[in-house]
């Protein structure tokens, strides 16, 4: 057919189309053919020609290329009839995309499973292999269709995570990971029926006559009612019979005992010599068990997650761990998650050499258990607001997403609420204890359902505590106040070691270790110690303790505002300005927060950090002390303009604090009047008379004895290793050295912890030299060390011997006193 032939049946088709689009007022959508499709010539039949048609209800037709020629289709017709089309792939493009046809490919077979596999209590599935010389075939997977089976694996795997028995196909692939790790309960399975079966024979009855009679037992008949009152014949099973099941299990066991034969006796032996290999190592790992590790040096118990063989940042082989186990977010307990990780080795290893193993396979299981559960529970004590001594390391994260010790020793507060406020970078977040985790078995994941018995940071490769219960945001504090269910001795176990708190002589919030925490030591004799008029000691205590209590909810006009008490101790140094809060601290048994200006800098963060440490302070509820606040206090002037801005920020702040402070300060003569309204209460320390200073000489000397008489109880310890028969001469210089010093040590410590020597009269002329409480606890302090050196017991030559040291030290600050008294009148 000629190209203009063609063109003319275009034209004339297009002229038809478009007549009756116009007599039935429509329009024409048009759709292009795809490419590659040709248009269909003369010789085509007119049966495969399509028409277009309008239709009475739409007017609207859409043009469409089918197989060559355009077909007219109305629009009201598309996806309205009630019928699908079944399409089938045909051969891929060059784009690998299919082709789809309305045939089925010509060379279907039937396929393996129908409706007579169903009836088999397992399908075995094989493929080929090229990587064993011994086989070409090798096991790919196992579907258990027997309910029987089922049954027994149901008690088999009870507990496993991600697997459940219950389904109609149960399939097992891979590895057999769940059958291979529940091994011996499925041969202890096996062998109590092979018991039973055994109980249901007797010696004088054949195996076949036992067989027949438990054929006919299988079925029997009844009758009931239908609706129409007509009699029906129903057909009950009897339960099967142990035999039934027997013969039902052994067809998996012994499968499984044939292909993984290697498999299973290798890992067996090697796990009870407590020996593996590297690519055995998932045989002794079982999802759900408990697994040993240490971690920051600390024995650690974990729940294990899922595991999983991959390679690290340079390419080599590891083996992960994914495990859980049990943090405090503030209000609740809840999992955590934490991946431990093991590098690859060659030959075979014992499991106490790896960074993780089987609790089971510890050789002090049972010691580790008892100590962790016991550790656990002092975390669990620990949970909301604790105030408690620390004498230890603890750490925390830098900018550089590195790990930081810091030695404390002094007191702390554990408020792990508060971390989640104050750290949010490394706010604590936890799935709940009784949430449902989707865990990984065989690549696929699954729920793991929860048992009836019963997720820290990257410090090395091995270890790595992940983040990844976002879904469940930290809590707030308004549910702070709900009751915490107790934890299970095994959730104590499985605790983590670590609590989160704040330092108070550091300043810092820390990740602190639970064994590290002690019960504070409160000074009953500090508050007594006080140089202070008694009626002003009992009013102090009075006040502080009513403040504290519930009795006094005393408010402004303004809701929130002036609900706090601001105690005002003005003085010259070294008089008993700050012991004063720190005796009341003690005397209430309370958090003593102090905090000066160089705490908060002079950036323009500053209101927000008071407002924080106010908030603190009130949460906690603890005493705050603010040293040398001359800062901020000092009236304000047209010259100092920032500084009138920190004071603004203060006045401002003051204002809703709701706790105590004690402010103290050496200058009230420069205060801002805005501040002598808001000072409920102010204590003038004049300087210390003889008889005060001689109460100061006393309660320092009394100190010193008790500190002798304790340090007179331990001696000395020598912590030098001596050096091997081939070891350097410098070695074994300085080890004899070292064990020189050591004798002497021993031979001056009964001298050096003896108690003072002064008397009465020695303490008298003391107290008569015009030294604050500072400088006579600085004077002792260095007397104390002169005698410790010397082998002798404290007396008054070592107190003026450094005295004679710091004469000129004293003249000066002195000096320095008169000129301020001159100065402020």
């Amino acid at each position: 057919m000629s190209d203009e032939h063609l063109f003319r049946q275009v034209e004339t088709f297009v002229d038809r189309i478009a007549r009756l689009t116009r007599e039935g007022g429509g329009k024409v959508k048009w759709k292009y053919p795809k490419r590659g499709l040709k248009m269909r010539s003369d010789s085509d039949s007119d049966d495969d020609r399509a028409t277009p048609a309008t239709d009475t209800a739409s007017n609207d037709i859409t043009m469409a290329m089918v197989k060559g020629p355009l077909v007219a289709v109305n629009s009201a017709e598309i996806g309205m009839t009630a019928d699908s089309k079944v399409l089938y792939s045909g051969p891929e493009d060059k784009k690998g995309r299919f082709q789809w046809k309305d045939q089925p490919p010509k060379d279907l077979e039937k396929p393996a499973e129908d409706a007579e596999s169903l009836k088999h209590a397992i399908l075995v599935r094989y493929v080929k292999t090229f990587a064993d010389p011994r086989r070409n075939l090798r096991l790919h997977s196992v579907v258990v269709q027997s309910p029987l089976l089922r049954e027994i694996l149901g008690n088999v795997l009870k507990g496993y995570p991600g697997l459940s028995t219950e389904l109609t196909r149960l399939e097992f692939s891979g590895n057999f990971e769940p059958l291979i790790h529940r091994w011996e309960q499925f041969t202890a399975a096996i062998e109590d029926l092979k018991v039973q079966a055994a109980a249901l024979e007797t010696p004088d009855t054949p195996q076949e006559e036992v067989t027949t009679n438990l054929a006919k037992l299988a079925v029997t008949t009844d009758t009931s009612i239908e609706a129409n009152g007509k009699e029906a014949e129903t057909i009950q099973v009897a339960p099967p019979t142990a035999d039934v099941r027997l013969k039902h299990a052994l067809l998996l066991y012994n499968l499984l005992a044939t292909e993984l034969k290697d498999t299973i006796e290798t890992s067996s032996d090697m796990i009870k010599k407590g020996h593996i290999s590297f690519d055995l190592m998932w045989t002794a790992f079982q999802p759900g068990s408990l697994v040993y590790a240490k971690v920051m040096q600390r024995d650690r118990v974990f729940r294990l997650q899922s595991l999983a063989y991959g390679h690290d940042q340079t390419g080599d082989p590891v083996f992960h761990l994914t495990m859980k186990f049990i943090d405090f977010d503030g209000t609740r307990h809840g999992t955590k998650k934490q991946i431990i990780t093991i590098a690859y080795f060659e030959g075979t290893k014992p499991f106490t050499s790896l960074s993780a193993l089987p609790l089971a396979s510890h050789p002090q299981q049972q010691v580790i258990k008892s100590r962790l559960t016991v550790r656990g529970a002092k975390v669990e004590a620990l949970a909301g607001v604790q105030y408690r001594g620390y004498d230890g390391t603890a750490y925390f994260i830098n900018q550089n997403n590195e790990i930081e010790y810091v030695t404390v020793r002094g007191r702390v507060v554990i408020d792990a609420l508060s971390w989640n406020k104050w750290v949010p970078n490394h706010a604590v977040y936890l799935t709940p204890l009784h949430a449902k985790e989707t865990v990984m078995v065989n690549g696929f994941n699954a729920t793991a359902g929860d048992d009836d018995e019963h997720d820290e940071y990257e410090e090395e490769d091995d270890y790595q505590e992940l983040d990844d219960d976002m879904n469940y945001a930290p809590p707030m504090e308004d549910q702070e106040d709900k009751k915490r269910p107790m934890l299970s001795p095994e959730q104590q176990m499985l605790c983590t070691p670590v609590v989160r708190g704040y330092a108070l002589k550091e300043k810092l919030w820390l990740n602190m270790f639970v064994n590290a925490t002690r019960d504070v030591t409160f000074s009953t004799a500090a508050f007594e110690s006080l140089v202070l008029p008694d009626g002003q000691k009992d009013m102090l205590l009075g006040f502080t303790a009513m403040q504290m209590s519930a009795y006094t909810q005393w408010d402004d006009v303004v809701s929130g505002k002036g609900k706090g008490i601001l105690l005002l101790l003005s003085g010259p140094p070294g008089v008993g300005k700050t012991l004063t809060a720190e005796s009341v601290a003690e005397e209430m048994k309370v958090p003593l927060y102090s905090v000066t200006a160089g705490d908060l800098g002079w950036d323009r963060n500053i209101e927000k950090k008071l407002v924080d440490i106010f908030t603190m302070v009130t949460r906690w509820n603890a005493i705050l002390l603010i040293d040398e606040a001359d800062v901020f206090m000092e009236a304000r002037s047209l010259e100092a303009i920032e500084r009138n801005k920190l004071v603004s920020i203060f006045l401002r702040v003051l204002e809703y604090f709701e706790g105590i402070a004690f402010l103290t300060t050496n200058r009230v003569q420069t205060f801002d009047p805005a501040f002598q309204s808001r000072i409920h209460i102010s204590i003038d320390y004049p300087e210390l008379s003889a008889e005060s200073r001689k109460t100061v000489w006393k309660t320092f000397l009394a100190s010193h004895d008790v500190v002798q008489a304790t340090a007179r109880d331990k001696l000395p310890v020598f912590t030098h290793t001596k050096p091997s028969d081939d070891a350097s001469d410098r070695a074994n210089s300085d080890y004899e050295k070292a064990k020189a010093d050591y004798d002497k040590a021993i031979e001056l410590h009964p001298k050096r912890t003896l108690p003072h020597e002064l008397s009465e009269n020695d303490i008298h002329a003391l107290s008569l030299k015009a030294l604050n409480g500072r400088q006579i606890k600085n004077l002792l302090k260095t007397a104390q060390l002169h005698a410790i050196y010397k082998g002798e017991a404290l007396s008054k030559k070592h107190i003026d011997h450094s005295l004679g040291v710091t004469q000129h030290l004293l003249q000066s600050s002195q000096q320095t006193a008169g000129t301020r008294a001159s100065l402020y009148g």
